[in-house]
Formats: structure tokens, sequence, C-alpha cells
């Protein structure tokens, strides 16, 4: 048995007979609720996320997470171990699946104080995507259990992207702009000189990106005003731009979000463009492939 320091005044079970999801629901409720146990164990590392196992029986384990804005897990399950977490601190989003196939089962926010039981195939994937630093109390039983990892199609990142934006049609965001928003134009180079240019974005690649927009980044640009900016990014088509926004959000800029249709709705909807083509008609692609709504499309930027 291991048992931090700080928590062997905590009666931990001795027997080796494995608790059910509603057992550690309590039980991680309780630890929640008790900060003045472990809360000088807790760190908030913005390199990483931290973590560290606090309690180690023959029927539990309990852990400790410290969660940085934009921190999050991939989609995984916990090896058929039940479970529960609970927030102590901030807030955490979990994406819950329909096994590892990862089909969405729902969102959910757990605010601090919330606890949720994860019963032995429970999947999902939890992230920080407020403002603040959350922390949580986890339990499993029986311990041990390797957790184990799910792969996602690129139809399943955008998917999960997209659930996360507010997207914009053209004209909205040809208003925000004017409002003060940040026009982010990712498109690589030959792109921009085959379709055109938009006079208000900033041109930044998506290989970039990240570094330009941090606003804790020693490389951001002069226009990064702070995490409450707006921001839009926009491709071509509007479908790498939604992993971007996606990504930025995952840096803390809440307000990222990207242009619905990308440039070429942009250029159709007769907002201003330089240079280029007006448009590039959906029914025709570099390759001569159709890209008629179809996926995927034939241009991908």
């Amino acid at each position: 048995m291991h048992v931090h320091p700080a928590l062997r005044g905590v009666s931990w079970p001795a027997h080796a007979q494995a608790l059910d999801a509603g057992d550690l629901t309590h039980l991680t409720s309780l630890l929640a609720a008790t900060p003045d146990l472990w809360r000088g164990l807790v760190h908030h590392d913005p390199e990483r996320r931290w973590y560290e196992q606090v309690v180690l029986t023959e029927a539990i384990e309990v852990w400790l997470i410290g969660w940085t804005p934009g921190q999050f897990t991939p989609p995984h399950d916990h090896g058929g171990a039940q479970g529960s977490f609970a927030v102590a601190a901030g807030e955490l989003v979990e994406d819950v699946y329909h096994g590892p196939d990862l089909v969405n089962a729902g969102r959910f926010v757990h605010a601090a104080g919330s606890a949720v039981g994860l019963g032995a195939g429970h999947v999902h994937r939890v992230a920080n995507e407020g403002r603040v630093n959350a922390t949580s109390v986890h339990a499993y039983s029986p311990p041990g259990m390797r957790m184990r990892h799910h792969a996602a199609t690129v139809t399943d990142l955008l998917e999960r992207a997209r659930r996360r934006l507010r997207r914009l049609r053209p004209a909205e965001a040809a208003r925000q702009i004017e409002e003060g928003a940040l026009l982010v134009d990712i498109r690589p180079a030959a792109q921009r000189e085959r379709e055109g240019a938009i006079p208000e974005a900033i041109v930044l690649e998506r290989n970039v990106l990240e570094w330009r927009l941090d606003p804790s980044s020693p490389w951001r640009i002069p226009e990064v005003l702070g995490h409450s900016q707006e921001m839009i990014v926009i491709c071509s088509e509007g479908y790498t731009s939604s992993l971007a926004a996606a990504a930025l959000q995952d840096l803390g800029l809440r307000r990222a979000t990207d242009v619905i249709g990308g440039y070429q709705a942009w250029a159709r909807a007769g907002l201003p463009v330089i240079g280029g083509l007006a448009y590039v008609p959906a029914s025709r692609s570099t390759t001569g492939a159709s890209s008629s709504g179809s996926w995927p499309p034939a241009r991908v930027q």
C-alpha cells in the first residue's frame, strides 16, 4: 500500500475487493471537498498536464491532476476499470463516446464541486477549455489497469473541432472584422496567388500559426492583444481553418473561430478581394476532380 503522507489521515480500504463507480464517486467527491489535505501537492504546468498518483492499495488508485487552460487528454478508456473524477477547482469539459469507434454520445461540462462515475467501458476525452487552471481528483478500481487510447479519423477531428466553434458566414465575419476581430489567412502562397487575397487579412501559414498567435509566445505578432481577442481563421474552403481555430482554442484563445466555406465563399459573397480569381467554381479543382460538396473535398486547405 502506498499513501502520500498528506493523505494518511484518511481511511483507505485495506481489502482487495474492487469498488464500483458509485463508491468511487463518493470518494472523489469527499476528497475534492477537502482541499486542505492535498492543495499543497498540486501543480499547474503550462508545458504539460501535471498528475501524480497519491494513493495505491489493492483495491483502488487515486490521482491528482492539474490542468492549465487548453490542456486535454486524447480519447481513452481505463482498461476495464471502473472510475470517477471530481472537479475540485475550475471547470472541465468531457466528450463521451459510444465505444472505441468514437461515435460521439454527448458533451458535458463539469463545474467545480461536481463528480462523475465512469463505468468499465467508459470512453471519453477530458479538457480544460476555460480561462483558469482546473484541478481534479480521480479514482480507479481495480488499480493498475492500463489506459487505452483510441485513434480518431480526420472526419472525427473535424466534427469535434466544429462542435467547439461558433462558425461565421462570410458576411458575419466581415461585420466582426469591422468591429475589431483579427482575420487570419492560413492559405499557402501559391493558393493565395491563384485565388486572390483579402485586404483585411493577416497572412500566417498553417505551420507557424500557434507560435504567431499565442499571446504567451515570444514569436507572437504585434497584432495579438490577449486571450480574449476574437480571431477568425480563413482557408480556401473552410476545412483546415476549423482544425486551426480549434487548435487556437486549445491555446486559450476562446473566441477563435473560422469562416464557413472559406475564401471561396468569401469571394462568392462579393466581399473585398485583391487579384487572383473572384472564386474557384465548386465543380472545378486543380486536379480536375469534382468538389461539389462531396467528402473529402478536392482541395483541402
